[in-house]
């Protein structure tokens, strides 16, 4: 089990002392710190070490807990749960996640699940958009065309596709864009490294952002699926998948 030495007061600087003792413990679970089936170390311990409160680390465990993470059970302790019981669409899971252990099946599982529903919410983008919604994605593509650095590609590239989202007039699928956001970052920052231009999808997203603006969605889908499997097989040849 890896060693950690007790944050400094500014690390929990900017948010509550509560979120930041459940983001660092949700970090060490998902980075493997704490293993499935491992025992957390004990109240006292982890207070020291995390400077907090036997309250604050409480409803930190309470709240991993819900999320899947954690069990606990009287006179074992809290165990790390295995992962396929963790809440694997909760925006935070999925950051822990990306940020600790980005293995290459699980982006590609990232991958398979944004080619079931994002192409069928382009469809529902190119039919439904309103004259604003329009306009957030041409932002979003005009801000992609104009990145110069990896960074505001990759936000400008969130943007868009959440720009789609909010584009299909379904509320049920609107929160998905906040729900996966996170993930979605690593894993466009990886495509984006990997093609020999960062920018290389440019035209890809045009076609999308076309077929919308032109209420065509027939085409939005057959474009968006192309872009996504473009993502995809951009992915098994970099050298993380090899």
């Amino acid at each position: 089990m890896a060693t950690h030495r007790p944050p400094s007061a500014s690390t929990y600087a900017g948010r509550n002392l509560h979120g930041k003792v459940v983001n660092e413990l949700g970090r060490r679970i998902a980075g493997g710190d704490y293993p499935p089936g491992a025992t957390l170390p004990v109240e006292e311990t982890l207070c020291v070490e995390l400077q907090v409160s036997r309250t604050a680390l409480r409803e930190a465990v309470k709240v991993l807990a819900a999320k899947g993470l954690l069990e606990s059970r009287p006179r074992v302790g809290t165990r790390v749960r295995p992962p396929e019981s963790w809440n694997l669409l909760d925006p935070d899971v999925l950051a822990w996640r990306c940020a600790t252990r980005p293995d290459p099946a699980f982006l590609l599982q990232l991958a398979e699940m944004r080619e079931i529903f994002e192409p069928a919410a382009a469809a529902l983008a190119a039919r439904h958009r309103t004259a604003g919604q329009l306009v957030a994605i041409e932002a979003a593509f005009d801000a992609m065309a104009s990145a110069e650095e990896l960074g505001a590609w990759v936000q400008a590239d969130l943007a868009f596709h959440d720009a789609v989202l909010q584009a299909t007039g379904n509320p049920l699928l609107s929160p998905l864009a906040a729900m996966i956001g996170s993930a979605l970052e690593s894993l466009l920052g990886l495509t984006a490294r990997t093609a020999d231009n960062f920018n290389a999808s440019l035209p890809d997203h045009r076609a999308v952002l076309d077929a919308i603006r032109q209420g065509d969605g027939v085409a939005a889908r057959r474009r968006m699926e192309s872009l996504l499997g473009d993502t995809r097989a951009l992915m098994t040849r970099s050298a993380p998948f090899v």
